[in-house]
């Protein structure tokens, strides 16, 4: 079946024996159109349409060092670029266990990751990094506009993550927030970037813009915006997305494929999806949550006038917290961070806490 999807080119084979012993290009699986067990591949990577830009990709990847066994990274090259051959193929990867790693020179390719959820799940989380907050009240072919009028029933909660004020309408932050979505700005995870980690460690999926990132780093970006993330901590962020146990696929998108920018966003990105490998590798196999693998600590709350449980990993040292039962009779633990504990030993109700209880309840 993959066959069918993907556009087989025996001109874009890279040779292994050009690459050192070390480097993803002799551990890598380059897939040319034979049968193909998935049973064996743990992540895909590969392109939606632009085959020539990410033919600089996959030259830039394929130098690196692998961090990971031999033949358990596939590449499939390119997919039609139609919306069809993208749901399908992706559909497919999530019922083989394989993670999806989606290139794509526009934000379009948003829409069909999410539909392939539709056979397999509903109620789902999803991240969006950006520099912008693509929602419009007086639009409705804006990318979230379109997550929310076409898959209702499939977004649960979104979480847009670096936008920049001087970038977005105010009123499409209110009406996002609203609805109980969440928009946390650039100036806010800047500082504390390891707060992002709890952010994405309940999501399901996750989109990146690479207009998230400087100009400086990333000439491509399609906004050329000379603020952004830092490459270093776009590739921090890579590792905490894909460390998640929860996250099933990823995308990699808005960049100028026509850009001459003498390969420096190609090798962004490769370096990108380099972090996203290893971060996958490093899971703690921690969801679904075990809580005998747990540490219970019981904070009383005035504002909610009950009890608020926090949990601490033995494990990984990480964070989670229970809404009260008093406010939500489902039992359900959600990601937070140590200082959401600490905020909460003060007195306060965290705003991650906040919301999750705006949600459910």
């Amino acid at each position: 079946m993959i066959q069918n999807l993907v556009q087989n080119n025996s001109s874009t084979f890279l040779e292994p024996t050009t690459f050192e012993p070390f480097q993803y290009g002799q551990s890598i699986v380059q897939y040319q159109g034979e049968r193909i067990d998935l049973k064996s591949i743990d992540i895909a990577i590969f392109s939606w349409g632009n085959s020539d830009y990410y033919q600089e990709i996959r030259k830039g990847l394929y130098q690196l060092s692998a961090n990971f066994k031999p033949n358990t990274v596939l590449d499939l090259g390119v997919v039609h670029q139609n919306t069809v051959p993208l749901i399908e193929l992706v559909d497919l990867l999530l019922q083989h266990n394989v993670f999806p790693i989606i290139i794509s020179a526009s934000n379009q390719a948003i829409l069909p990751q999410l539909k392939a959820y539709e056979q397999q799940a509903e109620g789902l989380n999803l991240a969006l990094f950006d520099s912008k907050i693509p929602y419009s009240l007086s639009s409705t072919s804006l990318l979230i506009n379109q997550l929310i009028q076409y898959h209702p029933q499939l977004l649960f909660h979104l979480n847009c993550i670096g936008s920049q004020s001087y970038l977005v309408d105010p009123k499409a932050i209110s009406a996002l927030e609203d609805k109980y979505f969440e928009v946390h700005r650039l100036g806010k995870i800047q500082p504390r970037l390891e707060e992002i980690e709890p952010m994405v460690r309940n999501i399901d999926l996750a989109a990146f813009s690479i207009a998230s990132i400087r100009a400086a780093d990333a000439p491509a970006q399609v906004y050329k915006n000379p603020n952004g993330l830092l490459a270093a901590e776009a590739c921090k962020i890579m590792h905490y997305i894909a460390m998640s146990d929860q996250v099933s696929s990823l995308c990699l998108h808005s960049f100028d494929h026509q850009a001459t920018d003498q390969g420096q966003t190609a090798n962004m990105i490769a370096q990108l999806i380099w972090f996203v490998v290893e971060g996958f590798f490093a899971r703690n196999q921690e969801f679904p949550i075990d809580k005998k693998e747990l540490r219970a600590y019981v904070v009383d709350n005035k504002t909610l006038g009950t009890p608020i449980s926090f949990y601490k990993s033995l494990k990984s040292d990480r964070w989670w917290f229970e809404i009260p039962r008093a406010l939500y009779s489902k039992h359900q633990l959600l990601a937070c961070s140590y200082r959401d504990y600490q905020i909460a030993c003060e007195g306060d109700l965290p705003d991650r806490i906040l919301n999750a209880i705006n949600r459910l309840t």
